[in-house]
């Protein structure tokens, strides 16, 4: 199982996709893609990076933009949903451990999926601390909906994730 991400990097050249502007109930305008592909910002793929502000409402916002995204990426079946329900709360306890472990103004949220597994991640630029403490005890909800988890260094970010695996 692959517990570390591989490197990403955005592309600088994103394509311009044609797309039909249409109206949804009220007048709220929608762009749906004339070919099979999706609008500019909106393309969700095997990976998934989001940034939150480092602030009191991190958790809050983190489940609230990466559960649009899992739904596209799960689908909405009831699994599905149990499924994103558990991800999403592992999200949101690992942004609120993170953002008290953080100087920098946003957290880097990611999800990925493998056959098996769907992962989460948070970079923070602090370690967490060695003796859990209670900035860290929503890792005990973590540990109890993960099937693996940690934290590891790379290039002095720290970056603290969860294995929950795909029923």
């Amino acid at each position: 199982m692959t517990t570390t991400p591989e490197p990403w990097t955005p592309t600088s050249a994103e394509p311009d996709y044609p797309s039909v502007s249409l109206t949804l109930g009220s007048d709220r305008p929608a762009l749906l893609p004339e070919k099979s592909a999706l609008p500019r910002g909106l393309a969700v793929s095997r990976r998934t990076r989001f940034t939150v502000p480092a602030d009191g409402a991190a958790a809050l916002q983190a489940r609230t933009v990466v559960r649009p995204a899992l739904r596209l990426l799960l689908g909405s079946d009831d699994d599905a949903e149990r499924l994103r329900r558990r991800i999403e709360t592992c999200l949101a306890e690992m942004a609120a451990v993170a953002y008290a472990c953080t100087t920098d103004e946003h957290l880097l949220c990611s999800v990925w999926l493998d056959p098996d597994h769907v992962f989460v991640s948070v970079e923070h630029d602090l370690a967490l601390p060695a003796v859990p403490d209670d900035s860290t005890v929503g890792l005990s909800l973590v540990k109890s909906i993960a099937d693996e988890y940690g934290t590891h260094v790379e290039q002095g970010t720290h970056q603290t994730w969860a294995a929950v695996r795909r029923l």
